[in-house]
């Protein structure tokens, strides 16, 4: 009894396009739902043999698992930014596209790993989930719609908003 209690407690893990694929999440705090196993020691060989096609781990986890081949692999990387980790940066970004070719999600999550601001498929910020976050050094608050249609308020770094010019651009 007092092992439900335990799990009740943990949150689960918000995949940024329901329904959720199967995804191992690497790190602890959290509990397993629907198609998300838990997998606290990290990757290792009862990770691969649930042969996720996601995987949620901190990017230090993720940059670690870069030269692994994950045959599975083929919805998204989520990488779980604690409040102490840094965003990831766009070179971050393109190594983990390099390593898994996937998209890559941020998520930042508080020390529990309660879900603080999420990263959406527009990938034009982090939309805010917590009632009160302010934004890090470097980042800006945006309030204007995403273009994922979700008009809650957005972190965006200044470098985000370049590259999402150049793509705009380009793509005139």
């Amino acid at each position: 009894m007092q092992d439900i209690k335990f799990w009740r407690k943990r949150p689960v893990l918000v995949y940024p396009i329901p329904p959720a694929p199967p995804t191992a999440i690497l790190i602890g705090g959290f509990r397993p739902s629907g198609n998300t196993r838990v997998f606290e020691q990290g990757w290792n060989e009862e990770a691969a043999s649930f042969a996720p096609a996601a995987i949620a781990a901190a990017p230090a986890q993720l940059d670690a698992l870069r030269g692994t081949p994950i045959p599975s692999l083929r919805n998204a990387v989520i990488a779980l930014v604690r409040p102490h980790e840094h965003r990831l940066t766009e070179e971050d970004r393109e190594r983990l596209w390099r390593a898994f070719r996937v998209p890559v999600f941020e998520q930042r999550i508080d020390e529990s790993g309660c879900l603080l601001a999420s990263e959406c498929e527009a990938h034009d910020g982090l939309h805010i989930e917590a009632r009160e976050l302010p934004p890090r050094e470097g980042e800006v608050l945006e309030t204007a719609p995403c273009g994922c249609g979700r008009t809650t308020p957005r972190l965006i770094t200044p470098e985000r908003i370049e590259n999402l010019r150049k793509v705009a651009a380009y793509a005139r």
